[in-house]
C-alpha cells in the first residue's frame, strides 16, 4: 500500500507541475478506487499486468490526448476567427452607419420637396445604404441599395460604390445613363464578385418630373394625395457589378402636389411571417394605404413601427430600410407674402418683432391660436440667439423673415454668432418637480411641441434656424 500511496502521491506532483500536468498517467494499482483517479491520474489497471491491455490503454490515451490537443487548436482557431469576424462586422456596421445621411430635415430652406430615410441594421453587416443630395438647384437625387456580400470587404465596396454614383450623377441628369457607367465602373474593380441591387430616382423640383431607373431592386410604391397607391414594377436591368457592357433604362413620370415615393429594403420585405415575402408586401400596402400622413417623417416612422409590431426585431437577419421622398408642391406656389425684419442683439428688440408680425398676421388673417403660438416661438428662439450666440458686447444683426403660403407659416432667423444649435439642448422631464429639473431646455421643448418642423443648420459663418407650421387647411 505504501509504493501505491508513493505512486499516487507522484502522480499529484506531476499534475501540480506546470510543465508536466499534460503527461498522461496511468496508475497500476492492487485495487481499483475513484480516489486514485482524483490524484489526475487518466486511467487505473488493476495487477497483475496484462501486456496487452496495458499497450492498448496507452495507445488509447495517447490518441485521445493527440485528438484532445487538436480540438483545442481548432477550437483556438475557431475563436480567432468569430474574433476577426466580430471586428469586420463591427467595422462594417461603422461605415453603414457613417456614409447614410442621418440629419433630418435634410434641406431646411427647400419648401418644395422632403426627405425621410431610416435604416435599422442587422446583428450581423448586411449592406444596406441610402444616399440623396441635390445636383444644382432643381433636381434631387436618390437612391436605396443593397450590397450582395458581408464583412468588411462588402462595406467597403458599398462605400465605393455610394461614391461612384454621386461623382457620375454630378453631371448626368439621366439614371440609365448614370447606371450604366456606374456599372462598368464597378465591374472592373470587383475581383470578389459582389453586386449591388438599387433603385435610384432624380426628382426635377420644380416640375415634379421624375426619372427612375430600378437595378434588380425591389419596386417603389407612388402613394398620391388622394391616397391611391401605384407600384412602380419595371425592372430595368440586372444588379450593378455584375459585368461590364450592361445597358440599363429608365422610365419618366410626374409626381403632383404631395405625392410620395417609398422605397425599401428586403428587410422590410421579408419582415413578418418567417420572411414570407408576400405578406410582408401586402403588410406594407395595407400601412401605406391606411393612413393620411402628414409628412414622409410620419410615413417612415408609421411604417417602421407597424412593420416592427408584426416581425421579430430583435433577431433581425437582414437590415431593414425606408426612404421616402414628397414632391410637395411646385416653386412658384411657394411665392406669398412675406415678412422681412432686421434687429439687433437686444432683448428689448423681442416685442417689436412681435408687434411686425401680429400687423403681418392680421393683414393675412393667421388664425389667432397660431398667432400666439408663434408669439412664444419667436420670444423664445430670439431669446437664445441673444443670450448664448455672443461672446462679446458688440452689437450685431439678426435677420428674421416670416413666409406664408397656402399651406403653411414659416419663420426663419439667421445670426453672426458662435456656432449655436439650440435644438441640442437635452429635453427636460416635464413629470418631475420644478426643483428638481435641470435649468434650460424647457422654451426649445414648447418650440418643438408647437411647431410641426424645426431645424437647425450652419451656413458658412452663420446660424440658420427654422421652424414651420402647418396652417390648418393642410392639416386635415
Amino acid at each position: 500500500m505504501k509504493t501505491e500511496k508513493k505512486a499516487t502521491d507522484l502522480c499529484r506532483q506531476l499534475k501540480a507541475n506546470q510543465a508536466t500536468r499534460d503527461i498522461p498517467v496511468i496508475l497500476i494499482t492492487a485495487d481499483i478506487e475513484s480516489r486514485k483517479l482524483d490524484a489526475g491520474a487518466v486511467d487505473c489497471i488493476a495487477k497483475p499486468i496484462v501486456p496487452a491491455l496495458l499497450r492498448a490503454r496507452i495507445k488509447t490515451h495517447l490518441a485521445l490526448r493527440e485528438k484532445t490537443a487538436e480540438l483545442r487548436e481548432a477550437n483556438l482557431k475557431i475563436e480567432t476567427l468569430n474574433s476577426k469576424m466580430a471586428k469586420e462586422l463591427t467595422v462594417g456596421h461603422e461605415i453603414q452607419k457613417r456614409i447614410v445621411p442621418s440629419e433630418f430635415p435634410a434641406f431646411p430652406d427647400r419648401d418644395e420637396f422632403d426627405v425621410y430615410a431610416t435604416l435599422q441594421p442587422a446583428r450581423e453587416f448586411e449592406g444596406d445604404f441610402y444616399d440623396f443630395f441635390l445636383i444644382g438647384d432643381d433636381r434631387f437625387c436618390f437612391c436605396l441599395g443593397k450590397v450582395g456580400g458581408k464583412g468588411l470587404q462588402a462595406a467597403l465596396f458599398m462605400s465605393v460604390a455610394k461614391t461612384v454614383i454621386k461623382s457620375r450623377a454630378g453631371d448626368d441628369f439621366s439614371t440609365a445613363s448614370i447606371l450604366t457607367h456606374v456599372n462598368d465602373q464597378l465591374s472592373a474593380v470587383n475581383p470578389a464578385a459582389m453586386s449591388v441591387k438599387l433603385f435610384m430616382g432624380i426628382l426635377n423640383v420644380k416640375s415634379g418630373r421624375l426619372r427612375y431607373t430600378n437595378a434588380g431592386h425591389n419596386p417603389a410604391y407612388r402613394k398620391r394625395e388622394t391616397g391611391d397607391l401605384e407600384r412602380l414594377e419595371r425592372i430595368h436591368g440586372p444588379k450593378i457589378g455584375i459585368a461590364r457592357g450592361m445597358v440599363y433604362r429608365e422610365d419618366q413620370t410626374t409626381l403632383f402636389k404631395n405625392d410620395m415615393l417609398l422605397l425599401f429594403s428586403d428587410g422590410v420585405a421579408r419582415a413578418g411571417r418567417d420572411g414570407e415575402q408576400a405578406y410582408a408586401e401586402k403588410r406594407l400596402i395595407e400601412i401605406l394605404s391606411g393612413h393620411k400622413y402628414r409628412s414622409v417623417r410620419h410615413l417612415v416612422r408609421t411604417a417602421v413601427s407597424e412593420m416592427n409590431d408584426s416581425s421579430e426585431t430583435a433577431d433581425r437577419t437582414e437590415d431593414a430600410t425606408l426612404l421616402a421622398v414628397q414632391f410637395v408642391r411646385n416653386p412658384e406656389e411657394t411665392d406669398g407674402p412675406k415678412l422681412e425684419l432686421t434687429i439687433q442683439n437686444r432683448l428689448t428688440e423681442n416685442a417689436r418683432v412681435k408687434a411686425h408680425f401680429d400687423t403681418f398676421a392680421e393683414h393675412y388673417r393667421i388664425p389667432d391660436p397660431i398667432r400666439l403660438k408663434m408669439h412664444v416661438v419667436i420670444d423664445e428662439l430670439l431669446t437664445n440667439i441673444i443670450s448664448y450666440a455672443y461672446l462679446d458686447d458688440e452689437t450685431h444683426d439678426i435677420s428674421i423673415k416670416v413666409e406664408l403660403s397656402a399651406d403653411r407659416l414659416k419663420v426663419s432667423m439667421v445670426d453672426d454668432g458662435i456656432p449655436f444649435n439650440p435644438l441640442g439642448m437635452e429635453t427636460p422631464d416635464t413629470e418631475l418637480a420644478l426643483e428638481d429639473r435641470k435649468i434650460g431646455g424647457l422654451g426649445i421643448h414648447l418650440v418643438r411641441k408647437m411647431m410641426d418642423r424645426v431645424s437647425y443648420r450652419r451656413r458658412i459663418d452663420k446660424n440658420v434656424i427654422t421652424a414651420l407650421k402647418l396652417l390648418p387647411a393642410a392639416e386635415k
